[in-house]
This record gives structure tokens, C-alpha cells and sequence, in this order.
């Protein structure tokens, strides 16, 4: 780091000395800058022939080296954007959009001419309006394609190790501010709003800058093996708790993507580029996209993003660098940085950069990859499309409301009805993430009558449970990507992939092919005509995170004498779940049931927390107060009752309820799958509000587990991890009353140890840890050998499922279930399959269902749907006083698979002392 920044000074001085003015000396620093010391030639100049500013400042200037000659932490890059933002005040526009878990800003500059920042609030409004055109009239939509600028939002490094894609957002930023009569650069500002996010992940990237900056040596080393490359777990790629941000655009569980997209949804954009990098030994990659496509993505964005491949394919012509199109990225997934702006109307594009991970990277074929060469080409490509964008500043604007205005008319006469009996938290929680994607959700006043059901509790009593969703919306299109049991892929990419598959190659599948929120939220769809929207509803749905209170009233049942009350009875889900954490927590004495009981003649199912008076304080009335608040807060009911007899089924007292107890948690850090590490740390403290102490592999040996309840055990093979000697004491520790949950490859691991008496299967059924050969096939001129399989191994897994929902489904006797209504939708994504547990072994609590009901959505081949059915998902089996619970695949898959949460949830809280 030292002797770049030493270059950089002495050079600055010495030609301040020879006289030449600090501005042409920066200008000179910046464009030519300093090449990586020992490695090529000075870098060349970002756009040749441009005349700067200079008192606009450079980065230098702010920070102390030059864009290309350090890699930038996110304070720096904060730093420099206020110091933009300060010179170029009538021309720029600093938001601060959201704060990530370690509190870092993320800060988005916009940048437009001094009419359009001057107005800008009149700006967003107009955008707003086209976005919504329901009851805009011809005349007065002409009016705004007329006078709006077209919305550009560069976002850049929602990864934090893809690093230059933040050194092209100062570049760009500099470029458009600083630029002196350049015609092109005039032509963007007065035609469009150009929206930089320098860094949507800035925890990931604090953590690689530090670990690279750390590991360097005298000089930057290109041997792509040495430290500054090698990111120490859990690399800088995810956020604090571990996130793909990149898959977490409709879901957004993460807060630096419910900021972004809320900053989007203010300014509805036009175009989105979402700029990333790749493999170092890769070039670049932009749009056209590979197959599949999103089956909602219209010919007009088609077109559109081939109008743009071209124009960035000539600017990347003209400076010499290679690039590739329509291969490896897809835009199928509606969860990325790319599709998801696609679903709202944009034209959203992935930017890959090859990346040199560090300041500069020796290739595989010997050619050296610079930091400095990754910003030029990322900026290379923004300023080309955002170049395009102004040129075609009335097309973008006028296709944009066309697709709006068509995804309302493809809605009309059309509603989905989201409910849920079993679990109205569920179905409260996933129409408020929908309000935070900009889809207009709202609540019924009353029961509805549907195909002769009554959907909603007539007596008003209850959590709402159900949720209207019309279809004849703007974000239409985006609702049936998420509400949708299936989003269908191209049929001749699906064949191709079954021919692959027969050849034993990889499929070309980039991501999961289902993700129906209904199906992994348990959340009953019902397809329904057009709901009047007045008298029978209330207000809509607000997002949490809108400031706005939700506009939902929650009544948690009848409230009676205080002196009358003996408990209140709360059925288990989410929302329960959640308020039993809380109560815990304060100290409060739950009990849960583990067998159903009815009592005043309605039945309370495994799993009900019972809070009695006689056990907290016996002050009636503010134990009312405290449980019914908790229970409104969490969208839960509190049933208060005035007697402990139950009409059938089991009692308060029976040997079946337990206490709860809060848990004391270990997580297994550092060892394991950084995502499911990651997605079951956030479940547990962020979801459900669980202390949770991580604990490194190497250091499991010297815990003292006895001060412990719950070991959890993310996916991931610990063979090389946990020793024989700390499997024994595992062992001895669950018989003491100790848990352990595992799940997807720890499951895998726990099996091949021998801690879960059961087996994975190869392909065919046999067990993957026996011999599983089977026997030679030999022809018969009966039954001739298939060319095509008799190529296949003796030996091999079972054909792999690139991410579908399968039913699961659940005995619901069984505690772990407590909460479902006893079939729910899992999310399963590789190549796992289970030998059920036998009756002296354990219990099956939850297994796939028959063939005929197995798919809920996405692709499972063919090949492997039999060996499937009917194996083991969920599978609890008794060591002595304590337990082991282990789950097929991971159930907090981008913690958004609700459901299995649930069952997870289960285990770890209701599950010790059982």
C-alpha cells in the first residue's frame, strides 16, 4: 500500500514544483495515474480528449491515493461523495438510502442538470405518476415523457470482494461533474437522472479491503494463490449475516435491500444496471442475457437490451477490450439485481467484470488483470448505457408506461386472496414484504365468501388471516413472478438440459428454478374476480419499513373478568413462536402442549403455549395487558380462558406440556456453508429474537457443552472438523438432555459418522456409504445394452434437483410439526436423498410426499422424482435424555423458505428438555 502512495505523492509534488497548476496535475494523476508498481504501463485515460474541472475534486484530493491505485474502503467512498456532492451542490443530490448491520451508510449520489436537481422532489413525483399510470390521461402522460428526465441507476458491488465496480461509480461520478464542455456529457445531464450506488454492500467490502490491505507485502503480488487473494472465511462476497444480496430483491430480509429498493420505488427507473465481477480468468460480460429469460419479460425490454448490448459492444470495440454476451448470465430469477427491475417495467442489466481480486492478478494464461483495467471497463460500459439511455430518453419513458399500463389491463377482473387459517402471522408477514416491493396489497373488513367458503373469522376476534391482492396493478407482472405456483422455463433450454443430463454433464441451470412465496410461506392462494375496493376494506397494507403503522387492527380475543382468568392460550406458528421468544426473555413462565387438548369446545393443536396467571405474578390484568400487547405485536392470538379443564385430549398438567425455557444456543462458525451459517445465525436472533453464540470448529473441543441447550449445526462436512473424541462427547452430551440440529450436508456428515442412523442413497437406492455396486449388465437379445446408459456409473448420486418446492409432508402428533397444518413446501436443491428412518430408529417427522403429489414447482428430472417420494425430510431420533433432529436440505434457505423456518424454529426452542 505504502509505495503507491509514495509514487503517487512525490509525482503530484514534483510537478507542482516544476510549476505546472494542481488541477492539470490531478487531471493527469487521474486519468494516467500510476501503474501497479512492477506490473504494465500508466494507465490509460478514462475518455481521451476531455478537459476537467478543477474544482471538482478528484479522489486523490479527498483520500489520499488515486481511483486506480487503491482499492477504496467504503468509508473512503463515503468521504468522496460528500466532497462531490459539496462541489457540484446545484447538480447533485446525496441520499442516504440505508444503514447495514455494522451501521455503515449506503449512500446513493444522484446526478442530473441544475433544472432537474433544483426539482427534484416535482422529479420523483413525475416518475411516481408514469409508474402508475391507472386514471392518467393521455394528454397528461404526453406531458410527462415531455418533461421528465429518463431514471439511470448504476448500482455497483452488492457483492463486497467485486471490487472495481466501485472505483468505475467515482469514476462516473467525476466524469459527469467534472467533464468541461463535453457534448456528451451535457446531453446525460439534461436528459437524464443518473442514480450511483457505489456499493450496496458495504460490510463485505470493509471486510475484503481490510483482509487484502492486511495480507500485502512490500508490493502488490499477481500469484493468484497469495494472501492478499485468499479471503479468510467468510470472504468478502456476503453482508454481516452472511447474505447473497444478490438473491434478496423480493425478499428483502436484509436491510441494505429493503433501502435500495425502497430508493428505487421512489425513483422508478428506466434502465438499472447492476455491476458486478467474475472469475479473473473471464473478460466482460453485458446483455444480450443468456437462456432461460423470464417468462414475463416483454419484446420491447428485449429489444431494448439489444439496442444496448450494441452500443456498449461499439464503445468496447473502440477501446480494444474483449467481452462475451448471451452465455452464463440468465435473468430467470426475479430475486436479482437484474430481473427484479425487469419485473417492475426497467431495462435491468448485469455488468460482469473479470476480476483481479486484489491490485493486480496473474491469469491461468499468463497475461496480468489490474485493478485499474476493471474500473476502466465497468466505466466504459455505464457511460455507454447511460449514454444510449439520454439518446433514447422519450422511447425509454414511453415504454416504460406502456409496460405499466399493459400489466394493469392484464390484471382487470382479477384478484389473488393470500390466506392463511393455521398461521395468520405467515399470511401477515408476507403481505407486508409484498407492500415492500411496491404491490398493492389490503385487508378485508370482514369474511369473504368464496366458492362457498367463508375465508376470514366471522366473529373479528382473530389476527386477520387473510389478504386481497388485486392483479390489475403496475407491478402485475411482478406479482405473478412471486405469487405464482410456477414460473415456466424456455422448452428447448429444459430439453437441452435433459440431454446434458443423460450425458452425465452439468446442467447449464444459473440458479433455483422455484420460488412461489405462497408455497414456501404456507400460505394458501386462492384465484379469485375483481374485489370491490371500498366499503368492505379497510386501508392497504403498509410496508414495516415505510413509516407508516401497519393499517391493520389485531383483536386477541374477548377480554373477561380478570379475576376469572386462569391462562391464556395461544396456538403455535410464527407469530407465537416470536412472542414466546419475547416473553421468555422477560422472564415470563410458557408452557407449550405436546398433544391436542379442546377446551370451550375448541380444539387447541400440539404446540399451544399456555401462559397462566398463577405462574406470572397473578396480577390478572396486567398479565392481560402484557400478553395481549405481545400477541398484537407479533400478529398472534391470546386466548384468555377461565378454566384449566379440558373438554378431551390432554391437560395443563399432563406429562405431555413442558415448560419452555429460553435456549442456549451454539452456532458452528467458520466451518460449515457460509450462507446456511449465515441464514441460520439471522433466523435465530434477527427473525425470532434467540441469543446465539458462535463457536469456531477448531474451538468446539473446548466448550463446555453443559452450559449449553442447543448445538446447531449449519450445512456443511465436518469430517476434517469435529474429532472423534468431540463426536464422543457430543454423544454423551445429548444423553445428558443436550439438541443438535443438522441440516442438508451436515445431515449428510451426521449420517456418514454415525450420530444419525440412517443413510444417504446413491443413485438407484443402495447406501452411499456401503459398497453400492450393483452388477455388471450384461446384453441379452431380449434386452439389448442402451448406448446411452450403459455409459452411466455403477456408483453415483442421485440425479441432482437444481432448486424446486416439494411437498413435505408432516406428522402432526409430533411436537416438531407444531404450527403446520400438516403438508407444507420445501425447498430442495441438490442431490440428497434419505433412507427413512425405521421405528426402532427414530422418527420420519417429516417425508416427501407420493409421487403424484411430489411437485410443487420448478424442475425436478425426471430420473429422480421415484427415488424421491416418500423419503425422509425431517428426522428426530432419540439419544438418551436428549436429541438429535436432522433435516434433508437446509430449512432457512435464504430465509425466506417461512415454513421449514418454522420447523427449525421447533427444534431449537421447543425441543430441549423433551
Amino acid at each position: 500500500m505504502f509505495p503507491v502512495q509514495i509514487k503517487t505523492t512525490v509525482a503530484l509534488l514534483f510537478l507542482l514544483v516544476a510549476g505546472l497548476p494542481a488541477a492539470s496535475s490531478a487531471q493527469a494523476l487521474l486519468d494516467h495515474g500510476n501503474p501497479v508498481p512492477g506490473y504494465g504501463a500508466p494507465w490509460p485515460k478514462f475518455v481521451p480528449g476531455t478537459t476537467y474541472d478543477p474544482s471538482i475534486p478528484t479522489l486523490e484530493s479527498v483520500v489520499g491515493h488515486a481511483i486506480r491505485d487503491e482499492i477504496t474502503s467504503p468509508e473512503e467512498i463515503n468521504a468522496y461523495l460528500r466532497a462531490l456532492a459539496a462541489a457540484a451542490a446545484d447538480r447533485t443530490h446525496l441520499v442516504e438510502y440505508a444503514r447495514s448491520w455494522e451501521g455503515r451508510p449506503l449512500m446513493a449520489l444522484m446526478i442530473g442538470s441544475p433544472a432537474t436537481i433544483g426539482r427534484l422532489d416535482e422529479v420523483g413525483a413525475g416518475l411516481r405518476r408514469l409508474a402508475d399510470p391507472r386514471g392518467l390521461s393521455d394528454a397528461d402522460a404526453e406531458a410527462l415523457i415531455a418533461d421528465l428526465p429518463v431514471a439511470v441507476a448504476l448500482v455497483h458491488g452488492v457483492h463486497g470482494n467485486e471490487i472495481s465496480s466501485a472505483g468505475a461509480a467515482m469514476a462516473m461520478a467525476w466524469h459527469l461533474l467534472a467533464a468541461r464542455g463535453n457534448a456528451e456529457v451535457d446531453l446525460m445531464l439534461r436528459n437524464s437522472l443518473i442514480i450511483i450506488d457505489p456499493a450496496q454492500n458495504p460490510d463485505g467490502r470493509a471486510r475484503f479491503v481490510s483482509g487484502t490491505r492486511q495480507a500485502r507485502g512490500l508490493l502488490p503480488d499477481a500469484d493468484p494463490t497469495s494472501a492478499e487473494h485468499d479471503e479468510p472465511w467468510p470472504g468478502g462476497r456476503v453482508n454481516h449475516y452472511l447474505f447473497d444480496l444478490n438473491r434478496d430483491w423480493f425478499a428483502q430480509t436484509q436491510p441494505e435491500s429493503r433501502g435500495r429498493v425502497r430508493l428505487l420505488l421512489e425513483y422508478p427507473s428506466q434502465v438499472v444496471a447492476d455491476i458486478h465481477e467474475m472469475g479473473g480468468n473471464s473478460t466482460y460480460y453485458f446483455p444480450p442475457n443468456a437462456v432461460p429469460g423470464n417468462a414475463w419479460t416483454t419484446a420491447a425490454q428485449t429489444a431494448t437490451l439489444n439496442r444496448l448490448g450494441a452500443a456498449m459492444a461499439g464503445a468496447f470495440d473502440d477501446r480494444g477490450f474483449l467481452f462475451f454476451n448471451r452465455d452464463t448470465y440468465d435473468a430467470f430469477y426475479p430475486g436479482y439485481g437484474t430481473s427484479w427491475p425487469m419485473a417492475q417495467g426497467a431495462i435491468g442489466m448485469t455488468f460482469e467484470q473479470a476480476s483481479s481480486r486484489g491490485l493486480v492478478l496473474r491469469r491461468d494464461d499468463g497475461s496480468v488483470l489490474t485493478y485499474g483495467e476493471g474500473i476502466l471497463q465497468h466505466f466504459t460500459a455505464a457511460r455507454a448505457t447511460t449514454l444510449l439511455a439520454a439518446q433514447e430518453r422519450e422511447r425509454m419513458l414511453r415504454e416504460f408506461l406502456a409496460f405499466r399500463r399493459e400489466a394493469v389491463a392484464m390484471g382487470e377482473g382479477r384478484s389473488y386472496i393470500l390466506h392463511s387459517e393455521h398461521d395468520p402471522a405467515m399470511a401477515h408477514r408476507l403481505a407486508t414484504t409484498l407492500a415492500r416491493n411496491g404491490i398493492e396489497v389490503y385487508l378485508p373488513a370482514g369474511p369473504m365468501q368464496l366458492d362457498g367458503r367463508t375465508i376470514g373469522d366471522p366473529s373479528g376476534s382473530a389476527p386477520s388471516d387473510t389478504y386481497i391482492v388485486p392483479l390489475d396493478q403496475p407491478a402485475h407482472r411482478l406479482i405473478r413472478n412471486l405469487l405464482d405456483q410456477q414460473t415456466d422455463m424456455d422448452s428447448d433450454f429444459v430439453a437441452e438440459q435433459i440431454r446434458r443430463r443423460s450425458l452425465r454433464l452439468n446442467d447449464q441451470i444459473y440458479d433455483v428454478t422455484a420460488w412461489s412465496m405462497p408455497a414456501l410461506w404456507d400460505v394458501e392462494r386462492i384465484e379469485a374476480g375483481s374485489v370491490e375496493l371500498g366499503s368492505n376494506f379497510t386501508d392497504r397494507v403498509r410496508s414495516i419499513d415505510s413509516g407508516q403503522r401497519d393499517e391493520i387492527t389485531v383483536s386477541t380475543g374477548t377480554t373477561l373478568n380478570g379475576d376469572a382468568v386462569v391462562a391464556w392460550l395461544m396456538p403455535w406458528g410464527t407469530g407465537t413462536a416470536a412472542a414466546v421468544t419475547k416473553m421468555l426473555k422477560a422472564g415470563m413462565v410458557v408452557r407449550t402442549t405436546g398433544a391436542p387438548l379442546t377446551l370451550d369446545g375448541r380444539e387447541w393443536p400440539v404446540g399451544t403455549a399456555i401462559v397462566r396467571r398463577a405462574e406470572n405474578g397473578n396480577d390478572a390484568f396486567a398479565l392481560n395487558a402484557t400478553v395481549t400487547a405481545t400477541a398484537l405485536q407479533h400478529h398472534t392470538e391470546a386466548v384468555p380462558v377461565t378454566s384449566s379443564y379440558s373438554d378431551s385430549g390432554s391437560s395443563f398438567g399432563s406429562n405431555a406440556t413442558r415448560r419452555l425455557h429460553l435456549p442456549k444456543v451454539l452456532l458452528m462458525w467458520e466451518a460449515g456453508s457460509t450462507y446456511s451459517t449465515g441464514w441460520a445465525r439471522y433466523v435465530l436472533e434477527q427473525r425470532y429474537g434467540l441469543p446465539v453464540t458462535a463457536v469456531r470448529g477448531n474451538a468446539l473441543g473446548r466448550i463446555q457443552l453443559n452450559d449449553y441447550d442447543v448445538l446447531v449445526v449449519p450445512s456443511g462436512n465436518y469430517s476434517g472438523v469435529i474429532s472423534d473424541g468431540t463426536l464422543d462427547d457430543l454423544r454423551a452430551w445429548m444423553a445428558d438432555g443436550g439438541t443438535v440440529v443438522t441440516m442438508a450436508e451436515s445431515s449428510r456428515w451426521a449420517a456418514r459418522s454415525g450420530l444419525l442412523s440412517t443413510a444417504t442413497e446413491l443413485r438407484g437406492g443402495a447406501p452411499e456409504f456401503g459398497d453400492g455396486a450393483g452388477p455388471a449388465r450384461r446384453a441379452t437379445p431380449e434386452q439389448p445394452i442402451d448406448p446411452v446408459a450403459s455409459l452411466a456409473p455403477t456408483q453415483e448420486g442421485p440425479e441432482p434437483v437444481p432448486g424446486a418446492i416439494l411437498n413435505v409432508d408432516l406428522d402432526l402428533s409430533h411436537w416438531l410439526s407444531a404450527g403446520t397444518d400438516g403438508q407444507i413446501g420445501a425447498l430442495v436443491e441438490g442431490s440428497r436423498v434419505f433412507t427413512p428412518m425405521t421405528l426402532d430408529q427414530g422418527t420420519n417427522v417429516g417425508r416427501y410426499a407420493g409421487l403424484d403429489d411430489l411437485i410443487v414447482s420448478g424442475i425436478v428430472w425426471e430420473e429422480g422424482r421415484a427415488q424421491l417420494a416418500h423419503k425422509a425430510f425431517l428426522m428426530h431420533q432419540g439419544f438418551g435424555a436428549g436429541q438429535l433432529i436432522s433435516f434433508a436440505e437446509d430449512p432457512n434457505y435464504r430465509s425466506y423458505s417461512e415454513a421449514t423456518q418454522l420447523l427449525f424454529l421447533n427444534a431449537v426452542l421447543l425441543g430441549p428438555g423433551r
